[in-house]
């Protein structure tokens, strides 16, 4: 086994002829468009938002300290998100964004 964890991860964003043709991008940023889940059936909006409210991001933030800079990392709820990264982005709290990594708690499978 490869110890490289990005082995079954697909680059949905890759360059190539067919991709640059279904290209499409809101604002700048290239996105994609999916209806349907991996057995072919359509998403159901309710299910979406239920899953989304039991789930957590861990958001790694970067603040310089006395001697260098340490790493933060701060439990976000689903619906406090954009509201937590507005005080980073509105310099209302100092420090940078480093990642964000959606938290799924074991239980919720």
């Amino acid at each position: 086994m490869s110890d490289n964890h990005n082995d079954k991860v697909i680059n949905l964003f890759k360059k190539s002829k067919n991709n640059l043709e279904n290209q499409r991008f809101f604002k700048g940023f290239p996105y994609i468009k999916i209806s349907k889940d991996e057995n072919g059936n359509y998403f159901k909006e309710e299910a979406l938002l239920d899953y989304a409210s039991m789930c957590f991001y861990i958001v790694t933030v970067m603040k310089k300290n006395g001697v260098g800079v340490s790493l933060y990392k701060y439990k976000v709820p689903y619906d406090s998100l954009l509201k937590f990264l507005n005080e980073f982005r509105n310099n209302k709290s100092y420090g940078v964004v480093i990642d964000v990594e959606r938290y799924v708690p074991e239980d919720l499978a």
